[in-house]
């Protein structure tokens, strides 16, 4: 579904990603793993379309899509959730999960808002608050719906548990399994390996702008032990 093949990505004179090389079929959940400035957003960001690599490709469902803008992208099925959530605090949590999804009509956008409280029952409970009243792990329910309401079938999600307490990491980790049950393939971006390997089906340890790994989650979770991840 997803191939980026051999994609350099640099910042003025500092080298994020440097030949990196990853693959994601259809129904995957896949992780990215690495400690902080490992390149992990870097990836992301240059599937997305917000950072354009200086070398490599990026295929998507069979397409090249690494000279296309990301709204261009967006329509053809691809959904970011970022890190840090990023909501807009004084809209309703309603206005921010339809604004996932512009250019829907009416009927849509209340038929999409319907099926994700029933995934997220806080959006039917929070539907009017402003989302900047609620606590992170709220808030990052409501990110996940924005990312979810366009009907992506690929989502993008970056450190999704930043920041979080137990219970909300546990509620964030049913909604990715619920995600994965509606099929949805999901490439999530991590440092915190153990909640992370419990929802994915592989993953990629990145160090310093590369992969340096990858495998099954028995295999990545043996190398986050050696590398302290854990």
């Amino acid at each position: 579904m997803l191939s980026v093949k051999n994609i350099d990505v640099r910042y003025g004179g500092i080298r994020a990603l440097q030949g990196v090389s990853i693959e994601i079929e259809r129904g995957e959940t896949v992780l990215l793993l690495g400690a902080n400035g490992a390149g992990k957003s870097s990836l992301l960001k240059s599937v997305i379309g917000t950072v354009k690599p200086v070398s490599g490709d990026i295929v998507y469902a069979g397409k090249v899509v690494t000279t296309l803008r990301a709204d261009q992208r967006a329509r053809l099925g691809i959904g970011y959730s970022p890190e840090g959530r990023r909501v807009f605090a004084t809209m309703s949590v309603y206005d921010n999960v339809l604004s996932g999804a512009p250019g829907i009509s009416e009927s849509a956008r209340k038929d999409a808002y319907k099926r994700l409280s029933g995934m997220f029952p806080l959006l039917a409970d929070r539907a009017m608050q402003p989302a900047g009243q609620l606590s992170g792990g709220q808030q990052q329910m409501v990110a996940f719906a924005r990312a979810m309401c366009a009907s992506p079938d690929l989502l993008l999600l970056d450190e999704p548990f930043l920041g979080l307490a137990p219970i909300w990491i546990k509620q964030i980790s049913d909604a990715i399994r619920e995600m994965k049950k509606a099929g949805t393939t999901i490439l999530m971006s991590e440092q915190m390996a153990v909640p992370a390997l419990k929802v994915a089906d592989r993953g990629y340890v990145l160090r310093g702008g590369e992969v340096r790994h990858s495998g099954s989650v028995d295999e990545i979770r043996s190398l986050a032990l050696d590398e302290e991840y854990l």
